[in-house]
């Protein structure tokens, strides 16, 4: 309960403040809801929502819509003196990576920013030591495409630490459930949607689909693909289904296995999480005997230059690559700078059509 003589969102406001210079909430952490606050206080929704308002405009506070209120970086304290922004990505110097990496690089130097770049592997323990490394390195800034983002990940506590420092943190590509911290990503349930919309316009019924369960755009490709065959209402059968994660893509992709054998045999089309998984299926198809796109129908995601690589050019949903990746750095240099404290951006998907998609007529000889 509040005891002062000055009036309550006042001394809401002054209490939030304190708690936050004594650390009990840190930058990225969820204050109390407006419940919560009335019921330990006394105090209105008004009141409250007057308090974090004004808490909110001033820079202690941002809200996250649809998820509450969340403790900001301390407007109090002294700009960070340091130039230099971390980068940590999956990969480096192949697939898709080179152009968002190439893209930061367009934005920063020339803002007199160093970038220090490092990559994981898709693998937590090399997350772990990323992150260790460059917290001792004064950053002013975090760029980060998350490790297998749609898993539990054990190095939370080092992004908060991030946070307590001060330090800024974007993430590209996807972002960890157990953070509320800024994104730039690709739509990508409504990629999943225009790829499969795509095959069922074109009169496929029997779509099957491949899917990374350790990301989490895999599965929102997937609730995408769910989207669009409720919307036809088309089943989707778990026959069809192929989840896959990093460590076993070979085991997985074998076309002697069971694996993607099952899932070709009765389907008119596929849809693959991404192009390197879409030339693994077409190997497999080939290896069947069946051709691209008279039995089987493939759109993939992301426009890599492996989408052209092969003699049939794949239909694929366009990554914006280079452009996310400027995105990025303009958005990682306005939350340093306060210009903009909290970004969820999601950029719109395009499907690019090329030659292993065609119309699938009635009555063909996989159409059982």
């Amino acid at each position: 309960m509040l005891h002062s003589e000055k009036p309550k969102y006042q001394q809401l406001k002054d209490y939030l403040i304190e708690t936050v210079k004594a650390q009990e909430l840190h930058a990225g952490e969820k204050i109390p809801s407006e419940n919560e606050l009335a019921e330990k206080f006394e105090i209105s929704r008004h009141t409250i929502r007057q308090a974090i308002g004004e808490l909110v405009n001033e820079g202690w506070l941002y809200r996250v819509q649809g998820k509450g209120t969340f403790v900001n970086r301390r407007p109090d304290e002294k700009p960070r003196q340091s130039r230099t922004i971390g980068l940590i990505t999956t990969y480096l110097n192949d697939y898709i990576f080179p152009s968002i990496i190439r893209g930061v690089y367009n934005v920063l130097p020339d803002k007199g920013f160093n970038i220090a770049l490092s990559c994981t592997y898709n693998q937590h323990e090399k997350e772990r030591a990323c992150l260790e490394s460059l917290i001792n390195q004064n950053l002013a800034g975090l760029i980060v495409e998350p490790t297998k983002s749609a898993l539990p990940n054990p190095n939370i506590s080092l992004y908060k630490e991030f946070s307590r420092l001060g330090i800024p943190i974007l993430f590209i590509h996807g972002s960890y459930r157990d953070l509320d911290y800024s994104y730039i990503i690709e739509d990508d349930m409504q990629a999943g949607y225009i790829a499969t919309k795509h095959l069922i316009d074109q009169g496929h019924k029997k779509i099957a689909g491949v899917f990374k369960i350790d990301d989490i755009q895999g599965h929102y490709r997937f609730s995408g693909f769910q989207k669009a065959h409720l919307e036809a209402g088309l089943p989707i059968s778990d026959s069809r289904i192929l989840w896959f994660e990093t460590e076993d893509m070979q085991v997985k992709f074998n076309a002697k296995g069971t694996h993607i054998h099952d899932i070709l045999t009765h389907s008119t089309a596929v849809v693959c999480y991404n192009d390197q998984i879409s030339l693994k299926v077409m190997d497999a198809i080939r290896e069947k005997g069946l051709r691209i796109p008279d039995d089987l129908s493939i759109v993939s995601f992301d426009d890599s230059q492996l989408a052209v690589a092969s003699e049939i050019k794949l239909t694929t949903i366009a990554h914006p690559k280079e452009q996310l990746g400027e995105e990025a750095g303009k958005a990682i240099i306005n939350m340093i700078e306060r210009v903009q404290d909290y970004y969820d951006v999601k950029m719109q998907p395009q499907l690019i059509v090329r030659g292993s998609t065609k119309k699938w007529e009635s009555g063909g000889n996989r159409n059982e």
